[in-house]
C-alpha cells in the first residue's frame, strides 16, 4: 500500500515536471525534430532543383512559302528554309524562346541544307539552273566559308561523320550517269571520281563502305563492300544486305533473313569490322526493292532509334534499341514511318516529311513544330 502510494507520487512529479517544460525548449526541440508534416513539404519543394524548360512552339509559316525544316544549329535552335519572290531564305528558330533569324539569304532557289557531324558547318545546295548546282559551306554564323559549282541534275551526297571537314558528293547528269568527288572544305580541295560507286557511307578517313547492286541484274539484297581510297582495295564485310548506315564508332546494316521480310539490324565496330550486337526486325516489301524504314542514332547515351513495322505489315512503332545491353524499348505506338533527325543530345528529333513535327523522346509526346496557315 505504502509502495502503491508512493510510485504515485512519483508519477504526478513527473507530469508535473514535463507540464512546466518552457515554450521555447519545446519550439527548439520542434526545430531539432521535424514533423511528418514538415519533412512532406520540404520534399515536395526541393531548394535549387531547376525548372524543367517548356518549349514555345509558335511558328506560324504561310504554306506557300514553308520549304521545310532542314536541321538542327545547336540542341535548342532549328534551321529552316522558306521561299520567297526573290529567292530563299534560312532561319533559325529556338524552340524554348521563339525567337527567330535570318541565317542565309540567296538569290537562287535551296535545294537541302544538312549539318556536318559536330554542327560547325553547314552544307547548302541552290540550283540557278536545272543542269546546275552551286556548293555552299557555312558556318554557325551563316557566313560562307567556301562555295563551287558542278553540272548536275540530281545531287547526292555524303557527310564524313568523322572528319567534319569532308563531302563525298555525287553529280548525276538527266540519263542517269554519274561522277563523284570529295570536298575538301578548308583546303578548298576537290579530289574528282575517287569511287565509281554512286552511294557511299564513310568509315573513316580512308574507308568507306557500299552495298554493291548488279545493274544488270537487278535484286532486292547485294553485297556489302569496304573500300579503302589510298591502296584502292576492296573487302567483302556482309551478304544479303539491303542498307547501310555508319556513325562515328558504328557501322550499322540491315539484312534480309527470308522472303517474308523477317531482318536483322546489326551492329558492327567501325574500326574493326567486330559484330558487336543485333536487333530482329521486319520490312515492308515494295513493288521490286524493300522499304527502309527510317533510323537515327543517339550518339550520347548509343541508343539506336528505328520505326519496326508490326507482323500484320500495317502499322509502325518506334523503338530504341542499345548495342551496348540489347535493350529494345518502344517509344511510341501507332506512329508513321516518317523520316527523323535526332537533336545533337538525342532529348528530340526532327519528324515529319519535311521535318514540320518534333518529337520529345524523354515525354514521348509528338508536337506541331511548324503550323501552316
Amino acid at each position: 500500500m505504502r509502495l502503491t502510494k508512493l510510485f504515485s507520487i512519483v508519477l504526478l512529479i513527473q507530469l508535473f515536471l514535463s507540464g512546466c517544460i518552457p515554450s521555447h525548449q519545446q519550439e527548439n526541440n520542434q526545430e531539432q525534430q521535424p514533423s511528418r508534416e514538415r519533412i512532406i513539404q520540404e520534399e515536395k519543394e526541393p531548394e535549387n532543383q531547376p525548372k524543367e524548360k517548356k518549349m514555345n512552339l509558335q511558328l506560324d509559316i504561310k504554306e506557300e512559302l514553308f520549304h521545310s525544316v532542314a536541321d538542327w544549329l545547336d540542341d535548342e535552335t532549328v534551321l529552316y528554309i522558306v521561299n520567297t519572290t526573290e529567292g530563299s531564305e534560312v532561319h533559325t528558330y529556338n524552340l524554348y524562346t521563339g525567337d527567330t533569324e535570318l541565317f542565309y539569304k540567296s538569290e537562287d532557289p535551296i535545294v537541302q541544307l544538312k549539318a556536318n557531324e559536330d554542327n560547325s558547318l553547314f552544307f547548302v545546295q541552290t540550283s540557278p539552273s536545272s543542269y546546275e548546282a552551286e556548293l555552299l559551306f557555312l558556318n554557325r554564323e551563316g557566313d560562307i566559308q567556301y562555295q563551287t559549282e558542278v553540272e548536275s541534275y540530281e545531287l547526292s551526297f555524303t557527310w564524313n561523320q568523322v572528319n567534319p571537314d569532308q563531302l563525298f558528293v555525287t553529280s548525276f547528269n538527266e540519263d542517269w550517269s554519274y561522277s563523284t568527288k570529295i570536298i575538301y572544305i578548308h583546303n578548298h580541295q576537290i579530289m574528282e571520281n575517287p569511287i565509281d560507286i554512286p552511294f557511299i557511307q564513310w568509315i573513316n578517313n580512308n574507308q568507306v563502305s557500299y552495298i554493291k547492286w548488279d545493274q544488270d541484274e537487278p535484286s532486292l539484297t547485294a553485297p556489302l563492300y569496304m573500300y579503302n581510297l589510298e591502296d584502292h582495295t576492296e573487302t567483302l564485310l556482309s551478304e544479303q544486305v539491303v542498307a547501310n548506315t555508319n556513325f562515328p564508332n558504328l557501322l550499322t546494316t540491315i539484312e534480309l533473313i527470308d522472303e517474308n521480310g523477317t531482318a536483322v539490324v546489326r551492329f558492327y565496330d567501325s574500326d574493326s569490322q567486330e559484330k558487336l550486337a543485333e536487333m530482329s526486325t521486319r520490312l515492308v516489301a515494295l513493288y521490286s526493292d524493300w522499304s527502309i524504314p527510317y533510323h537515327d542514332l543517339d550518339k550520347e547515351e548509343n541508343l539506336f532509334y528505328i520505326f519496326e513495322v508490326n507482323e500484320e505489315k500495317n502499322d509502325f512503332t518506334l523503338v530504341s534499341f542499345s548495342p551496348d545491353t540489347t535493350e529494345k524499348k518502344v517509344i511510341f505506338e501507332s506512329i508513321d514511318n516518317f523520316q527523323i533527325k535526332l537533336s545533337p543530345n538525342g532529348e528530340f528529333a526532327l519528324y515529319g516529311p519535311r521535318f514540320e513535327k518534333i518529337l520529345d523522346l524523354n515525354n514521348q509526346s509528338v508536337e506541331e513544330l511548324i503550323t501552316l496557315n
